[in-house]
């Protein structure tokens, strides 16, 4: 998996899909910066709506809270799936609520917003993607309001991951399948609540989320469950070596000069998972 993205293939947006893509393509005043484009108007979203976008799919750039509420209003009601790229000054996505055929929300880069918005308005609601969103990330806990959603991906910022309160916001949510962090630090780190999600089958992580017993733990009493981290090492956080050893201040390793060192942590961690099979056999 590469930053969650292949979980939502079914929407995938060409570059020269224009159909499928709305920001201001006219000329007129940005005060908002060449890197910050958040200058789109209502009057802006009819006219690029008028070129004849797609109404299932579409990636939107640029857009304001007032350009937003306008657009959810007057053509939002058939859309399936939307990307929202840049539109860091959208402060409420509560408009939301009022697409019922909606199966997938991406949002990219957001800085007013400290929640999501109910998506129990939302029944076909199936995949969220949020990426550079520091403050809903902390804690996501309208994510409990959907009905059917499967998948969600969090990514923080690269040098400074984004802090996460903890895994409750998944507590009780019985359709989600697939969990992915890339570039987020747990501040509680009890995966307790992993009891009460008995449809999750995939949880990708960052390899030092947790230590290394916790995820061999993990590994020990949720042997369905798979992911990048579920294991002893691995290849996705290994961004200067090899292999990366699963675990809180674990090092990375290079092949084959570390072979024999990543051989002894694989051996470690296998004997730890067969230790938390035993101690959880001895509980039941």
């Amino acid at each position: 998996m590469s930053d969650g993205q292949n979980l939502s293939h079914e929407w995938f947006i060409h570059v020269n899909d224009e159909d499928k893509r709305l920001y201001v393509s006219r000329d007129k005043p940005n005060p908002s910066g060449a890197f910050s484009p958040c200058n789109m108007s209502p009057d802006d979203v009819d006219y690029e709506m008028s070129k004849g976008k797609s109404k299932k799919i579409l990636e939107i750039c640029g857009m304001n809270q007032k350009s937003f509420e306008y657009f959810i209003e007057n053509y939002g009601e058939e859309y399936e799936f939307l990307s929202f790229f840049k539109c860091q000054l959208i402060s409420d996505f509560s408009p939301l609520e009022k697409l019922k055929h909606l199966q997938g929300v991406s949002i990219y880069w957001n800085i007013r917003n400290s929640t999501l918005w109910d998506m129990s308005e939302n029944p076909e609601l199936e995949y969220l993607w949020l990426s550079s969103t520091k403050k809903i990330a902390y804690n996501p806990s309208a994510l409990r309001t959907a009905k059917r959603l499967r998948q969600v991906v969090f990514i923080g910022d690269m040098d400074t991951p984004y802090p996460m309160n903890s895994l409750e916001w998944m507590r009780g949510m019985d359709s989600l399948e697939r969990v992915y962090f890339r570039n987020i630090k747990l501040e509680n780190r009890d995966t307790r609540v992993l009891d009460c999600v008995p449809s999750l089958t995939r949880f990708d992580f960052p390899a030092g989320m947790f230590t290394t017993e916790e995820i061999a733990y993990m590994c020990a009493k949720y042997p369905h469950m798979k992911g990048n981290s579920m294991g002893a090492y691995n290849t996705e956080d290994a961004i200067l070596n090899d292999v990366r050893i699963c675990g809180y201040r674990k090092p990375g390793l290079d092949l084959p000069k570390g072979q024999a060192r990543l051989e002894k942590y694989i051996r470690e961690f296998d004997a730890l998972v067969e230790k938390y099979k035993a101690e959880l056999r001895n509980h039941t």
